[in-house]
């Protein structure tokens, strides 16, 4: 009786879709850290062929916010946010499922996937009280209504090559967290203020990795969550 139990759970799983139906993708980029608290981690990347999840680039170091990770608004269950909650300011990088929507940097960028060149004049607006909380915008072209927001051209390198994380979008919630990125990290030392940060090399080969055409998405989560979100979206 245990057994054929044991076979309808299997049964039932396996009916069930994972995150490439769930999230009509074809592309992962999965982080991992040791704990709620890490800042550093790994970044593997997989691409979906012969019905499975293969790997593409494996174990590339990376480094989160300054908090560690915090569960965020995503494309996860709601159900999973709870404990560590990703507020505006925390330091926290997201822990979840999010789109990959496009790239940013200080020159043209020559890739799969739509891209933003930015300048002095490009910000990421951060105040919770601005109607552009949470979004790229040119100071030359909208009415100035924030007293926070980040600029986008650096005058170091960490923004020179970046990726849009769809954090906190389809709504954005004021408060929740804004300006999530994936970029090239100061050193591997370093924590972000909330973002996922490499060497430029490994900046440069997730880039060349990423397809629009195939939905790319992030899982980052800590490692102890990593076994309940493999089991819920059938991860690699």
């Amino acid at each position: 009786m245990r057994y054929i139990i044991l076979i309808l759970i299997i049964f039932i799983f396996e009916q069930k879709p994972g995150i490439h139906e769930k999230m009509k993708t074809s592309q992962l980029v999965v982080v991992t850290t040791a704990g709620w608290n890490n800042i550093n981690g790994k970044m593997n990347t997989y691409h979906w062929k012969n019905n499975r999840w293969e790997p593409v680039l494996n174990n590339i170091n990376i480094v989160t916010g300054r908090g560690g990770l915090a569960w965020g608004n995503g494309l996860h269950e709601p159900s999973l946010n709870k404990g560590k909650l990703k507020k505006e300011g925390d330091g926290n990088a997201p822990a979840g499922i999010y789109y990959l929507s496009g790239l940013f940097g200080y020159q043209d960028i020559s890739a799969r996937m739509n891209s933003l060149k930015v300048d002095e004049l490009t910000f990421c607006v951060d105040d919770v009280k601005s109607a552009y909380y949470n979004q790229i915008v040119k100071s030359d072209t909208v009415k100035k209504d924030w007293n926070s927001a980040e600029t986008m051209r650096m005058k170091s390198d960490v923004y020179k090559y970046g990726i849009f994380v769809d954090y906190n979008v389809n709504p954005i919630t004021p408060g929740k967290g804004s300006c999530i990125f994936m970029h090239i990290w100061s050193k591997s030392t370093a924590p972000t203020a909330g973002c996922t940060a490499m060497t430029e090399d490994n900046m440069l080969k997730l880039i060349n990795f990423l397809d629009k055409s195939k939905n790319p998405v992030l899982v980052q989560v800590p490692q102890s969550e990593y076994p309940k979100m493999k089991l819920l979206y059938k991860l690699p």
